[in-house]
């Protein structure tokens, strides 16, 4: 009744001992960390990159967009002023609705910053 032998070394027959094996868990442990923290830096500046990319491109967006309502603007009031005859009335036609939404505003954000008491 003799078990077959295989040359295969037993899991538990270890030549090395514990701190030689708490060493290399370290050691390995401290490479793992290290690689983990060049993939982070890796990911964090390529989204970086998408996001400023992002920001270049919507910023230009924006700019692209204001320039033309300010062309559609100065479009407005030389077709108003055409019509009325009027520079001064045709920039006042074109401003009206900014004058009083300027005033709308100034109105809502001067309530909302009224001192309150403190008790109340």
């Amino acid at each position: 009744m003799n078990e077959p032998r295989s040359d295969r070394p037993r899991p538990d027959a270890d030549l090395r001992t514990t701190p030689a094996l708490i060493v290399a868990a370290i050691r390995d442990a401290g490479t793992q960390f290290a690689d983990l923290l060049r993939l982070a830096r890796i990911e964090v500046r390529g989204n970086l990159r998408a996001v400023a990319t992002l920001a270049v491109l919507f910023g230009g967006a924006l700019l692209l967009v204001l320039v033309s309502l300010v062309l559609l603007l100065i479009a407005l009031r030389d077709a108003i002023a055409v019509l009325t005859g009027s520079d001064i009335l045709a920039g006042a036609i074109v401003a009206l609705p900014f004058l009083s939404a300027t005033a709308i505003l100034l109105r809502l954000g001067f309530r909302r910053m009224g001192l309150r008491s403190v008790g109340a």
